[in-house]
Protein backbone atom coordinates (compact mmCIF):
# COMPACT_ATOMS: atom_id res chain seq x y z
CA UNK A 1 0.00 0.00 0.00
CA UNK A 2 2.96 2.55 0.98
CA UNK A 3 4.94 1.92 -2.14
CA UNK A 4 1.69 2.26 -4.06
CA UNK A 5 0.95 5.96 -2.91
CA UNK A 6 4.55 6.82 -3.26
CA UNK A 7 4.38 6.01 -6.60
CA UNK A 8 1.51 8.55 -7.40
CA UNK A 9 2.47 11.32 -5.29
CA UNK A 10 6.31 11.23 -6.30
CA UNK A 11 4.76 11.72 -10.23
CA UNK A 12 2.89 14.84 -10.26
CA UNK A 13 1.13 14.18 -13.54
CA UNK A 14 -0.61 11.09 -11.99
CA UNK A 15 -1.19 12.69 -9.04
CA UNK A 16 -2.98 15.21 -10.81
CA UNK A 17 -4.90 12.53 -12.76
CA UNK A 18 -5.91 10.68 -9.75
CA UNK A 19 -6.69 14.11 -7.72
CA UNK A 20 -9.25 15.50 -10.24
CA UNK A 21 -11.41 11.90 -10.68
CA UNK A 22 -11.76 11.85 -6.81
CA UNK A 23 -12.82 15.21 -7.51
CA UNK A 24 -15.17 14.40 -9.84
CA UNK A 25 -16.72 11.39 -8.17
CA UNK A 26 -17.16 13.79 -4.56
CA UNK A 27 -18.80 16.46 -7.35
CA UNK A 28 -20.88 13.54 -8.69
CA UNK A 29 -21.95 11.98 -5.33
CA UNK A 30 -23.01 15.81 -3.77
CA UNK A 31 -24.64 16.81 -6.90
CA UNK A 32 -24.07 19.99 -5.78
CA UNK A 33 -27.68 22.11 -6.89
CA UNK A 34 -29.66 19.04 -6.42
CA UNK A 35 -33.16 19.68 -5.41
CA UNK A 36 -34.64 17.08 -2.94
CA UNK A 37 -38.48 18.01 -2.54
CA UNK A 38 -40.48 17.38 0.66
CA UNK A 39 -43.65 16.59 -1.10
CA UNK A 40 -44.32 13.95 -4.29
CA UNK A 41 -45.84 15.11 -7.13
CA UNK A 42 -48.29 12.46 -6.63
CA UNK A 43 -49.53 13.77 -3.25
CA UNK A 44 -49.92 17.50 -5.04
CA UNK A 45 -51.97 16.35 -7.93
CA UNK A 46 -53.95 14.60 -5.44
CA UNK A 47 -54.88 17.58 -2.98
CA UNK A 48 -55.41 19.98 -5.97
CA UNK A 49 -57.76 17.41 -7.58
CA UNK A 50 -59.99 17.27 -4.09
CA UNK A 51 -63.16 18.07 -4.00
CA UNK A 52 -63.42 17.19 -8.28
CA UNK A 53 -64.23 14.34 -9.79
CA UNK A 54 -61.64 11.60 -11.34
CA UNK A 55 -61.12 11.88 -14.62
CA UNK A 56 -63.18 15.45 -15.07
CA UNK A 57 -59.86 17.12 -16.42
CA UNK A 58 -58.41 16.51 -19.62
CA UNK A 59 -54.66 17.45 -18.73
CA UNK A 60 -53.34 17.34 -15.20
CA UNK A 61 -49.31 18.13 -14.24
CA UNK A 62 -47.54 19.03 -11.78
CA UNK A 63 -43.92 21.24 -11.76
CA UNK A 64 -41.11 22.00 -8.94
CA UNK A 65 -39.50 25.23 -9.67
CA UNK A 66 -38.53 28.06 -8.11
CA UNK A 67 -40.65 30.83 -6.95
CA UNK A 68 -38.16 33.43 -9.28
CA UNK A 69 -38.26 30.85 -12.25
CA UNK A 70 -42.63 30.30 -11.82
CA UNK A 71 -42.94 34.67 -11.05
CA UNK A 72 -40.51 35.41 -14.46
CA UNK A 73 -42.63 32.90 -16.66
CA UNK A 74 -45.76 34.41 -15.33
CA UNK A 75 -46.22 37.85 -14.12
CA UNK A 76 -48.10 38.88 -10.96
CA UNK A 77 -47.25 36.14 -8.85
CA UNK A 78 -46.13 37.18 -5.19
CA UNK A 79 -42.12 37.61 -5.17
CA UNK A 80 -41.31 37.10 -1.43
CA UNK A 81 -38.85 34.75 -1.15
CA UNK A 82 -37.05 33.82 -4.71
CA UNK A 83 -35.58 30.80 -3.65
CA UNK A 84 -38.86 29.60 -2.76
CA UNK A 85 -39.41 25.78 -4.31
CA UNK A 86 -43.43 25.36 -4.98
CA UNK A 87 -45.15 23.27 -6.62
CA UNK A 88 -47.78 24.47 -9.54
CA UNK A 89 -50.56 22.56 -10.89
CA UNK A 90 -52.12 23.20 -13.72
CA UNK A 91 -55.24 21.41 -14.36
CA UNK A 92 -56.88 21.70 -18.35
CA UNK A 93 -60.85 22.71 -17.76
CA UNK A 94 -63.37 24.10 -15.56
CA UNK A 95 -60.85 24.47 -12.57
CA UNK A 96 -60.82 26.56 -9.73
CA UNK A 97 -63.68 29.68 -8.71
CA UNK A 98 -65.17 31.38 -11.21
CA UNK A 99 -64.85 34.58 -11.96
CA UNK A 100 -66.82 37.23 -10.72
CA UNK A 101 -67.27 40.28 -13.61
CA UNK A 102 -69.63 42.52 -11.42
CA UNK A 103 -73.19 43.25 -12.38
CA UNK A 104 -73.59 43.56 -16.29
CA UNK A 105 -70.24 43.48 -17.51
CA UNK A 106 -69.34 39.81 -18.44
CA UNK A 107 -67.23 39.85 -21.63
CA UNK A 108 -68.43 38.54 -24.98
CA UNK A 109 -65.76 36.21 -25.41
CA UNK A 110 -66.55 34.29 -22.04
CA UNK A 111 -67.23 30.92 -22.37
CA UNK A 112 -69.27 30.59 -18.97
CA UNK A 113 -66.77 28.46 -17.19
CA UNK A 114 -62.97 28.68 -16.24
CA UNK A 115 -61.16 26.64 -19.21
CA UNK A 116 -57.53 26.24 -16.93
CA UNK A 117 -56.42 26.94 -13.66
CA UNK A 118 -53.23 26.66 -11.19
CA UNK A 119 -52.79 25.68 -7.46
CA UNK A 120 -49.54 26.49 -5.93
CA UNK A 121 -47.87 24.64 -3.27
CA UNK A 122 -45.12 25.45 -1.02
CA UNK A 123 -42.38 22.33 -1.10
CA UNK A 124 -42.29 21.64 2.70
CA UNK A 125 -43.18 18.78 4.72
CA UNK A 126 -46.53 17.86 6.28
CA UNK A 127 -49.68 17.94 4.28
CA UNK A 128 -49.84 19.85 0.89
CA UNK A 129 -51.77 23.22 1.12
CA UNK A 130 -52.32 25.10 -2.25
CA UNK A 131 -51.84 29.21 -1.04
CA UNK A 132 -52.40 30.65 -3.98
CA UNK A 133 -54.59 29.96 -7.67
CA UNK A 134 -55.14 31.66 -10.47
CA UNK A 135 -58.16 30.38 -13.19
CA UNK A 136 -58.37 31.03 -16.48
CA UNK A 137 -60.69 31.52 -19.46
CA UNK A 138 -58.46 32.17 -22.59
CA UNK A 139 -57.00 29.42 -24.50
CA UNK A 140 -56.92 25.31 -23.19
CA UNK A 141 -53.65 25.87 -21.03
CA UNK A 142 -51.38 28.06 -19.45
CA UNK A 143 -49.58 29.44 -22.13
CA UNK A 144 -46.53 29.34 -19.69
CA UNK A 145 -46.43 26.26 -17.82
CA UNK A 146 -44.78 23.89 -21.14
CA UNK A 147 -41.48 26.30 -20.70
CA UNK A 148 -41.06 25.78 -16.64
CA UNK A 149 -38.18 23.65 -15.99
CA UNK A 150 -39.23 20.81 -13.50
CA UNK A 151 -36.56 20.49 -10.97
CA UNK A 152 -38.60 17.29 -10.21
CA UNK A 153 -37.51 15.26 -13.24
CA UNK A 154 -33.66 15.89 -12.62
Amino acid sequence: MRNWLNRILTRPAVFSVVLAVAALLVAVALRPGAVHPQLSKQVVVKAALTGYEAGQFSRVEAKLVYRRDFQRADPGWSTDNPGQLIWVVAVAGNYGISPSFGCCSVPAEYPGHNTWGLAVFVDQGGPPHASEFQANYHGDWPPFFDQLPDLAAT
